[in-house]
């Protein structure tokens, strides 16, 4: 056979296989992305472990898997089970039609507020609170729905952990060597790469993360239902720009007023606007790295598109892409657009 045949066949060959990898690999997609996300926050971690046990990097990679398990596997997987059984149970009353008197109280008070300003107008408090819980109940629910299978990815994440931590210099040396960009410009896209998941994973959803918990703390310290479940809404909220928070803050404000609570109401708007939203201002600037600038609007899209497309692991999912095209937009607009401007110019 002729070369052109040879390269034809090997093109057709190298595709199909390619194809075949990636529906081998789609079901653990989750796994690979917690695996790289940690690895990227961790980074900075392991490096510091890996001075202090003089280069061992078997052992030091192992410790910084042990971190990551006492402050974020175990907080999470408590907190979610937390937020899952108290989403089922307002479900199951949303669903039933029970009259749930947290929600009651501020559909009245939103409706007799509307009927001040027209008589026509109307809100329907419930069906707003259905839909949210049903986008929560939906996605947190198929981690949940087979233990096992939840336990065996988080097994396959920590396990990639351990060797993107241990191996990943390595890694990084195939992939350069493979891409047929110059090695300058694969540095570079593994720079800024790495920067820019950092700064929105920390600089964003780290921080709404922590104003969620927050916010859930407040509500559970004056006295209003299902705390675990607002604060999960609440770190949603928390990412979009300027009213953030104040989504689920002020309707337990105002419900806490209306049964007559005033105390327990300026206690959670103290809460709120001290410390919940004095961690935004105080912690941001602090996680963001210096040059990357992804406006919040479009980190909350990433994050509610991921979940519409891959599920609960869109939470992660989502920001990475989002991350990964703000690089390269970078990237081509510092190393090729100019190379791009001058081709067309002749």
């Amino acid at each position: 056979a002729d070369k052109q045949t040879q390269i034809f066949f090997f093109v057709i060959l190298f595709f199909a296989v390619l194809a075949l990898n990636i529906a081998m690999f789609l079901p653990f997609i989750g796994a690979v992305v917690i695996a790289l996300t940690l690895g990227s926050i961790f980074s900075p971690v392991y490096k510091k472990i890996l001075g202090f046990f003089s280069g061992k990097e078997a052992i030091s990679a192992f410790i910084t898997v042990v971190v990551v398990i006492l402050i974020i596997i175990i907080p999470v997987a408590f907190l979610g089970t937390m937020v899952f059984k108290e989403a089922s149970v307002l479900y199951s009353i949303f669903r039933e039609g029970g009259n749930e008197s947290y929600i009651s109280n501020i559909n009245g008070i939103v409706n007799s507020s509307l009927h001040k300003i027209s008589p026509s107008l109307s809100f329907n408090v419930r069906d707003a609170f259905s839909k949210v819980l049903d986008f929560f109940v939906n996605n947190i629910s198929k981690i949940f729905s087979g233990i096992s299978g939840a336990a065996f990815s988080l097994f396959l994440a920590l396990l990639g952990l351990y060797y993107i931590l241990k191996d990943g210099d390595k890694l990084k040396k195939v992939l350069m060597s493979l891409s047929p960009l110059a090695d300058e410009y694969d540095e570079d896209i593994f720079s800024k790469l790495s920067k820019t998941v950092s700064s929105v994973i920390r600089g964003s959803l780290l921080v709404a993360l922590i104003q969620g918990i927050l916010t859930g703390i407040g509500f559970l310290v004056f006295g209003l239902p299902t705390p675990a479940v607002w604060g999960a809404v609440a770190v949603i909220s928390a990412l979009v720009p300027m009213i953030g928070t104040s989504l689920v803050l002020a309707p337990g404000i105002i419900y806490l007023f209306s049964i007559g609570s005033t105390g327990a109401a300026i206690g959670l708007l103290a809460w709120g606007f001290l410390i919940v939203g004095t961690i935004d201002n105080f912690l941001r600037p602090k996680l963001f790295e210096r040059g990357i600038n992804i406006h919040s609007f479009f980190i909350l899209i990433s994050v509610l598109g991921g979940f519409k497309f891959f599920g609960a692991i869109g939470f992660l999912l989502g920001p990475l892409l989002l991350s990964l095209m703000f690089a390269l937009l970078d990237i081509y607009k510092k190393e090729f657009k100019k190379e791009v401007e001058e081709i067309h110019q002749h």
